[in-house]
């Protein structure tokens, strides 16, 4: 199954290299899963920091545990702080 990968911020240096079908964005990718993959697991095989973060699955928040079907869209975002 394809689901599009959106990495941000200082994340965006753990996203897979583009390919052929990937537009020319800087933050996004698409990539190839088994079907029943989780959040975790797309986490885990990124090699993600163990640090706090906010993930969307289509535009909802999401779980690590959380299954992904063909043509989500998977949005991950470092923990934002503001003042």
């Amino acid at each position: 199954m394809h689901v599009r990968l959106a990495l941000f911020a200082t994340l965006t240096p753990y996203l897979p290299e583009p390919s052929e079908a990937d537009e020319s964005t800087t933050h996004e990718r698409t990539i190839d899963l088994p079907d029943g993959a989780t959040v975790g697991q797309v986490i885990s095989s990124l090699g993600l920091p163990d640090e706090p973060r906010v993930v969307f699955v289509n535009g909802r928040h999401a779980d690590d545990d959380g299954i992904l079907a063909d043509g989500d869209r998977l949005a991950i975002f470092p923990p934002v702080a503001g003042g």
